[in-house]
């Protein structure tokens, strides 16, 4: 029997505590790593990364269950292996990843069905959410294009985090676009979004002895037909007057009488048609505006670079400053744009009394006209302590239509602009984005260029790689 020397000892020792080291080390990085490490989303739409909107909520959350001490637990009802399931998973990740108040875990009802008992979960992709006493069930979607999983979660946390849901009340009667027509000039999709966001929905008739405020948090007046009458445009002034918040959406070829109701916050409307020629590039008609100017330093369009594309807009703009009001032209179309206002001769050209763009086609007010601070009497019943009026004026109402609302930036700006209305801030910001369709077009060339990479070149490479290693080979 061969006898150890000391030197093959100490080798192997030392190889022993090398290796007993390497896999200490992997096991210390493999569960730091596990705490603390770094998602990086690659794809072109983020698509593996939640919106800006959602991480605001998780940082309220955060700071709510700071304070509070506790965390919100997730647990969601899925079989395992499915696709839909690691989708589930891998945006559990990015929450967990954005915020220290959440705990989630998958659960095969199947394996664990008493859990499924307890919960009364009866349909796969249930998701149970659960915050102190509070708990939410939601049933995920993946297939629902208004309704994605993130929006989904999101909005159930919203609505353990917030107590109060603001409720947004149309003006009907005069014409006004109905939040629930499905039809493609209806608004219904504006008014599921709403929902998703936390809102209210429901509707209002103004000539009614019911104070708005008593009902509403704010009103949206979407493109009526006829004018309101004189004791209409008293009580909703009157409601502005002592903070209310609306949002007014006006077409060119209405009959409305908007501008007499806040031409006191320094807002105009004329009897303009905005002509775009950027619309073309488009493929939509010049009377169609693009709109791709905005106000960097508004909470509405801050950081906002989508386009939104209108149908038929008039021009919006601050006509004068007021004491107490902060106006701002928040939107406005191309430099190859002009407000026409010659447009129902049927001769739309740039005339010397049209005005040249950039053409701005929505304005954001804020304040009590005639004081000092711009503060009123009271507030609102959603905000009783902030007692200035929000108010936001788009030269266009069909936009937001069922046909338009999911073109380009449309559904992101009317949000933005009801949630900073409704002072909610922290849900002015884009959407969870979709993904884009691709197709991959290939011509007859490119055809034959990828046939004859594998039919000739490929295979002459590897033949004379094969042809160098045995001359090689036969040298040695």
């Amino acid at each position: 029997m061969p006898k150890i020397t000391k030197r093959e000892v100490s080798f192997w020792s030392n190889f022993g505590l090398s290796f007993v080291l390497f896999i200490g080390i992997l096991i210390v990085v493999n569960v730091i790593s596990n705490k603390y490490y770094v998602l990086k989303d690659l794809t072109e739409e983020k698509l593996l990364s939640i919106s800006d909107q959602t991480k605001k909520i998780l940082k309220e959350l955060d700071s709510k269950a700071k304070s509070e001490n506790k965390k919100l637990e997730i647990i969601a009802f899925m079989r395992e292996g499915d696709e839909e399931t690691k989708e589930f998973e891998r945006l559990m990740k990015q929450y967990e990843y954005n915020s220290k108040s959440i705990k989630w875990e998958i659960i095969d009802p199947e394996k664990k069905p008493q859990l499924a008992t307890k919960y009364e979960v009866r349909t796969l992709g249930t998701v149970v959410i659960s915050y102190g006493e509070k708990t939410i069930k939601v049933d995920i979607s993946t297939q629902d294009q208004n309704k994605t999983p993130e929006s989904q979660i999101s909005n159930a946390i919203l609505k353990i985090v917030r107590v109060i849901e603001p409720k947004v009340c149309f003006t009907e009667g005069h014409g006004e676009k109905d939040p629930n027509d499905t039809e493609i000039l209806g608004i219904s999709k504006l008014g599921e979004f709403l929902k998703n966001e936390g809102f209210q929905v429901g509707k209002i008739r103004t000539w009614e002895p019911n104070p708005i405020e008593s009902v509403c948090d704010l009103i949206i007046v979407a493109g009526p037909q006829l004018g309101f009458t004189p004791s209409e445009i008293t009580k909703i002034s009157d409601y502005l007057m002592t903070g209310g918040r609306a949002i007014f959406l006006s077409d060119p070829d209405s009959r409305d009488n908007i501008s007499e109701i806040v031409s006191p916050w320094g807002i105009g409307l004329d009897n303009s048609l905005v002509i775009d020629l950027t619309s073309r590039a488009v493929g939509a008609s010049p009377a169609h505006p693009v709109i791709v100017n905005y106000d960097e330093e508004h909470p509405i369009t801050k950081d906002f670079r989508f386009g939104v594309l209108m149908r038929t807009a008039r021009r919006v703009f601050t006509s004068k400053n007021v004491s107490g009001v902060d106006a701002t032209e928040i939107a406005k179309t191309s430099e190859n744009s002009w407000a026409d206002f010659d447009w129902q001769s049927g001769q739309v050209k740039l005339d010397p009394q049209d005005i040249r763009g950039p053409i701005p086609v929505a304005v954001a007010a804020s304040g009590i006209p005639g004081t000092k601070g711009g503060e009123a009497v009271y507030g609102t019943l959603q905000n009783p302590i902030t007692t200035q009026a929000r108010i936001v004026v788009f030269g266009d109402s069909d936009f937001i239509s069922n046909g338009m609302i999911e073109i380009l930036g449309n559904k992101d700006l009317i949000l933005n602009a009801v949630n900073w209305v409704a002072e909610r801030g922290e849900l002015i910001s884009i959407r969870p984005r979709e993904r884009k369709a691709r197709t991959l077009v290939l011509t007859p060339k490119n055809i034959s260029t990828i046939r004859n990479i594998f039919l000739f070149a490929l295979p002459t490479i590897f033949f004379t790689l094969a042809v160098v290693m045995y001359i090689r080979r036969r040298k040695l």
